[in-house]
């Protein structure tokens, strides 16, 4: 199968080598992002010798970066009329403005049209509900984001990418001198400020090179990912940093927002994983219950069976077939497309 991805999003490796997982499936998978989104830059990239071009990477001349809400991407269609897909997979919102015109384009190129939402507090329009209907498959990173898009006629709960678990592994010669640890933003939705209370030796790692991350989480004990849900933001997923963390055989600590008891704990079970992962767990907004978790997952390490089920669940390889297992069954589908 042939399948472009559009979003803004893509321009983190993290996304590129996911779908570069998903190519070694067998499938043609080419990217499409802005060439500049705040401080990242991709630069174009493709696998030639080795692969026969099964994964390339296209940065487009971007207008309106980085709000993801109104950004384009003017070089789009020609670049997909040159080589038009069996599926076209858009990763950003229903209410982003390049949604619209992907489904037109869509339309044209006689291409199944895929939609992946994050969206879990603010239900679409009218107007995005008739787009959210012309979409062959909408995937939805959690469960509230489920309930959310119901007009949609066909949706499945997936990770919008799954943990590459090979780069993502204890390294060698290190060891684990650090207690605890946090890995990420310290903004307050991300808990920093009931972290530095509950644990005030703490290490703070504010991490930009994604692809470095193992090591420093190689020398980790306990890392904290105490999300904190907010008049307007929910965590919409595991979060990341934490499952990465656990395939370094961290053990985490995490909380109880958004779309976190979903993924982690099991809950309600229709569309997660089969068994709930080995976390430790702290109620949001309360530093004696964070200190309590930190110092149980302290005593009581958990890091091999954390990376095992990382391994079992959410790996990039595990995800990658669930996914392509969902536009595979699109594209069979009889009929004309929607759009």
């Amino acid at each position: 199968m042939k399948i472009a991805v559009v979003g803004h999003s893509l321009a983190h490796v993290r996304q590129q080598k996911f779908f570069e997982q998903v190519a070694k499936l067998g499938h043609l998978v080419r990217l499409y992002c802005p060439d500049a989104w705040s401080i990242l830059r991709p630069k174009p990239y493709s696998w030639d010798r080795l692969y026969d071009a099964r994964f390339s990477l296209y940065p487009l001349p971007t207008i309106g970066a980085p709000d993801m809400y109104h950004y384009r991407l003017p070089g789009l269609s020609e670049a997909l009329t040159a080589d038009p897909p069996d599926v076209l997979y858009i990763q950003q919102e229903v209410a982003c403005a390049i949604v619209p015109s992907c489904l037109e384009l869509a339309g044209r190129l006689g291409a199944r049209a895929a939609l992946f939402v994050w969206e879990n507090l603010h239900a679409p329009s009218e107007a995005q509900q008739d787009h959210l209907r012309r979409f062959d498959l909408v995937v939805c990173g959690n469960d509230r984001a489920y309930d959310l898009h119901a007009a949609a006629k066909r949706r499945v709960i997936l990770p919008q990418v799954g943990v590459d678990t090979d780069h993502f592994c204890p390294r060698p010669g290190l060891e684990r001198s650090v207690n605890v640890g946090f890995f990420g933003r310290p903004v307050p939705e991300k808990g920093i400020h009931y972290l530095e209370s509950a644990w005030p030796t703490a290490k703070i790692t504010t991490w930009s090179d994604w692809t470095r991350l193992p090591w420093p989480m190689s020398t980790v004990k306990v890392a904290v990912c105490y999300s904190q849900d907010t008049a307007v933001w929910n965590e919409q997923a595991m979060p990341y940093v934490a499952v990465e963390a656990m395939a370094c055989e961290c053990s985490v600590v995490v909380s109880d927002a958004g779309a976190i008891p979903f993924w982690l704990r099991g809950e309600p079970g229709d569309f997660t994983p089969g068994d709930p992962a080995p976390v430790f767990w702290a109620k949001q907004g309360s530093v004696e219950e964070l200190r309590e978790a930190i110092a149980a997952a302290n005593t009581l390490t958990q890091g091999p069976d954390s990376r095992a089920w990382v391994v079992k669940h959410l790996s990039s390889p595990v995800i990658g077939k669930r996914l392509m297992e969902e536009l595979d069954a699109v594209v069979e589908e009889e009929g004309e497309h929607p759009a």
